[in-house]
């Protein structure tokens, strides 16, 4: 071969190897861009998608990997995240895909506000004010029920249709403890409301597992005041600018790629030391895992930092009157609640501190039937999204528990 054939020869090897390593990569970076729906048709596994309307007219999509007749398991995401964080890190690592490989028929939570399953109300628009104005109090009072109801009104419709279901009273009440929950961060607190507002979700709900519950936060978070003020701050110039969507799909993606030491500070303050700090805003790649925040919100969780309490949104004396028919805004009687519970915490989480999981402990224990501590000796609040080993510190444990507490032999561990 002439000297000039294999200048072309190396050439064309160089294209190929070129066009080979982008192949490989592209897949990887694009699935950064993807949605839930994205990722269970990518893995070609059995899907549904039912859509759920609240008392209070807001339209959310929930998506399901069916086994009918299995025990069904809601997975619901916390602040400002969406049902991505189930399924993101793909089949052999994520929560959603584990849980359907042991046959729990899985169904995935959207609440109010989240891009692009929770947008749709029957009168509003996402760009409206007024579809903005909700916090977890309305995840809890309209969201969450609306999605169990409708969880068994469809597994109710399929029990019939193959010819289990009676209709006798001994059926009926059967059926209230069917929903196996499990929630991320804040998804704790709409468990708390739900149960609260709506009593009868005690005898509906069989178990809560909680990853990083939060709920009475003053004195019990890792972050001071200074911090505090200038999420505030924030928070304020956004309603100034009439953006009523705090976070809005790949805003964090944007700002940490162009403010990174920026980002990695505030990271580092309000969620806490990652388990691997090379990796701690991995979970800012992604356009869906975090946004869709709206400001009361964000409101909602500095009134309980400021109170010392569980308390539901704080209007002012004036609304508070017309809302609450007193002055001041209501505590949460989550002492009444009997559901059972299993907290779960990271050693290194800022947000859902160690002090914090056992001050809800203290005030739950007659609910509390395990407090877990994530055997790593950096976890923080966003690694129980996106930790590379997930799968064995947080899921395997998760599933065990479970099936133990379905099996009547849960021990009883506070860590």
């Amino acid at each position: 071969m002439s000297g000039l054939g294999w200048i072309v020869a190396i050439k064309v090897m160089l294209i190929v190897c070129a066009i080979g390593r982008n192949a490989d990569s592209t897949p990887s970076n694009s699935r950064y861009k993807w949605t839930t729906m994205d990722w269970l048709e990518a893995q070609n596994v059995s899907h549904e998608v039912h859509n759920v309307t609240t008392a209070d007219g807001y339209q959310l999509q929930v998506q399901r990997l069916p086994h009918l007749g299995a025990k069904p398991v809601l997975l619901v995401h916390g602040l400002l995240g969406s049902s991505l964080g189930w399924v993101c890190l793909g089949p052999e690592r994520s929560l959603a895909f584990q849980l359907h490989r042991r046959s729990y028929d899985v169904w995935l939570a959207n609440l109010r506000g989240v891009a692009p399953y929770g947008r749709q109300h029957i009168d509003l628009t996402d760009v409206m004010a007024d579809f903005w104005r909700f916090s977890f109090h309305e995840h809890g009072a309209y969201d969450l029920p609306a999605i169990i109801d409708h969880m068994a009104e469809v597994t109710g419709g399929e029990q019939q249709a193959r010819g289990g279901g009676r209709g006798s009273g001994a059926d009926e009440e059967q059926m209230p403890r069917q929903v196996l929950l499990i929630g991320h961060s804040q998804a704790f607190n709409a468990f708390l409301v739900l149960c609260s507002v709506h009593p009868r979700f005690n005898q509906r709900i069989q178990l809560m597992q909680a990853l990083a519950p939060l709920a009475r936060l003053h004195r019990q978070v890792r972050f001071d005041s200074f911090q505090v003020r200038h999420l505030m701050k924030f928070v304020k110039k956004r309603q100034k600018g009439n953006k009523f969507e705090i976070f809005p799909p790949g805003y964090f993606r944007k700002i940490c790629q162009s403010k990174r030491d920026l980002c990695e500070y505030y990271t580092k303050q309000l969620a806490g030391s990652s388990q691997s700090n090379k990796k701690l805003l991995e979970a800012f790649n992604y356009e869906h895992l975090l946004q869709g925040g709206s400001a009361r919100e964000i409101k909602h969780l500095q009134q309980i930092w400021k109170s010392g309490d569980f308390i539901s949104y704080d209007f002012g004396p004036v609304e508070n009157m017309q809302v609450y028919h007193g002055v001041e805004a209501l505590s949460y009687n989550i002492s009444q609640i009997t559901v059972p519970i299993i907290l779960y915490f990271g050693e290194t989480d800022a947000i859902a501190t160690p002090e914090g999981v056992h001050g809800i402990y203290a005030r739950m224990l007659k609910s509390v039937k395990s407090v877990m501590r994530i055997s790593s000796p950096k976890f923080n609040h966003l690694d129980f999204l996106i930790s590379n080993d997930i799968k064995t510190l947080v899921n395997d444990k998760l599933i065990e528990q479970m099936e133990q507490f379905l099996e009547g032999r849960l021990p009883y561990v506070i860590e």
